[in-house]
Parts: C-alpha cells; structure tokens; sequence
C-alpha cells in the first residue's frame, strides 16, 4: 500500500499514525517524514517538499511506502501534486487525522476540499479522529467535517483514538507502541525479588506503560482494520500465491 498522511494543521498525530498504527502492522513499510522544521522524532526518512519528485519516485518504487507530510510541508506538498497531474493516484488512501480543536476542524475540512479539488475520490480519503476523550460526541464536536460534502460518503465515525497517558509516558521511547505491549518482561516477578524502592518504583512504572500500550494497542488494530478491511484478505491471498509457487 502507498499510503500519505496529510492535514494543513500541526499537532494532529500524524506521526503516530504513521509509526505506531500503520508501519508495524504493514509488511515491510518504509516511512518518509516529509518535514523541515522540527525533527519530531520520528525513525523515518526526512525529505523536503521540494523534493516532490524524489519523493514520487520513491512511492513508485516501493511496494509499501508511508509519507508523512508535516504541516510546514502540506502547502508545497499540494500545490507539486497540481503541477504533477496525476500523481496523486500513485496513492491508495490518504490519512487525515484530526482532533476536536477548531482550528484542527477548520484545516482538516480544507485539506479535505484541496484533496478532492485536485481529484482524489472520496472513498481513498480517511478520516481520523485523534486524542478523543471517551465521553465526547463525534457527532457534535465534528458536525462541520460531516457536514462536508466531500466526506460525508466515505466518513466512518468509527476511525477514534481516545487520549491515553501513555503518549506523553513514551515521548523519548525508540519503541513503538506495539513493541513495548509485547515486550515479554515479568516485571511482577521482577519487582518480587528486589528490595531496591528506586528499582521497584522503575519496574513498576515499566509495567504501567506496558498495560497502558496493551490496550492503545489494540484500539490501535481495530483502527487499522476499519481503515483497511481488505488488507488481511490481500495478505492472505499473496501467502496462497506463493505457497502455490
């Protein structure tokens, strides 16, 4: 899958999508961070927007690719694939993840309409709804993006991920979220055989990040699955292929 990750707005969690949600679910993924102000740490490549024409060629050449556009890029980014007629079909889906503030809300209804002026269908568009608390509304915090034209065919106000400590506990983590929930340690068994309080209090805090990255884990592949039902399928298929071979 050739997958972007787009909103004219910053802080939105696109590089979370990209690092934690799609590339370790998708086989043998490579992440390009498209992005010149900030090094936000992600394990990616870092290109530029100008660089549209190597970025393309990269999205050709491989089978699955992510681009993560950053929000200082998305303008250049835009306006290179109008230059390049077409090479927005070189793209399966595009991302837009969102949260509940307004000017978040206002960007992503643009990026929305810039995407669809430029030809991309609606059903290849992905809307994302991020940081969302467990007691908050989708229909009413987001009334205006379903309100769109442009989304509401294709919209699924199942696409959540609900705000979790966790995020804020993993910042400087070179872990992905899926790789700390599987991390096999007994940190129980651990803490039983220390009497170290600054070593209990390190296990202990250890195994609180893991439980918490169980269950964002698994919200997690229940987002990728929503976002792409077919992908088991399509995986199914090649293994069948070539065991056929």
């Amino acid at each position: 899958m050739k997958i972007a990750i787009i909103n004219f707005s910053g802080n939105v969690g696109k590089s979370v999508v990209a690092n934690h949600i799609l590339q370790p679910r998708i086989n043998n993924s490579t992440v390009i961070s498209v992005e010149t102000i900030n090094d936000n740490g992600d394990k990616g490549e870092k290109m530029k927007g100008k660089e549209f024409s190597e970025i393309m060629e990269r999205v050709m050449q491989e089978d699955n690719i992510i681009v993560d556009v950053g929000a200082s890029n998305v303008e250049e980014f835009m306006n290179r694939m109008k230059g390049f007629i077409g090479s927005y079909d070189d793209f399966d889906y595009f991302i837009v993840p969102t949260t509940k503030k307004q000017k978040q809300i206002e960007d992503t209804i643009s990026t929305i309409d810039e995407l669809s002026d430029l030809g991309v269908e609606s059903e290849k568009i992905r809307v994302l709804f991020n940081m969302i608390d467990r007691d908050d509304s989708i229909d009413k915090i987001f009334s205006k993006v379903f309100k769109s034209s442009n989304t509401l065919s294709s919209i699924n106000k199942e696409l959540i991920l609900h705000e979790s400590e966790l995020y804020s506990r993993i910042q400087d983590s070179p872990l992905t979220i899926k790789e700390i929930a599987e991390d096999q340690t007994d940190y129980k068994q651990m803490i039983r055989f220390t009497d170290d309080k600054e070593e209990r209090l390190s296990l202990s805090q250890k195994l609180g990040t893991k439980r918490l990255a169980i269950g964002v884990d698994r919200e997690m592949s229940r987002v990728f699955d929503l976002l792409f039902p077919n992908y088991k399928s399509e995986k199914q298929d090649e293994a069948e292929l070539e065991y056929a071979e």
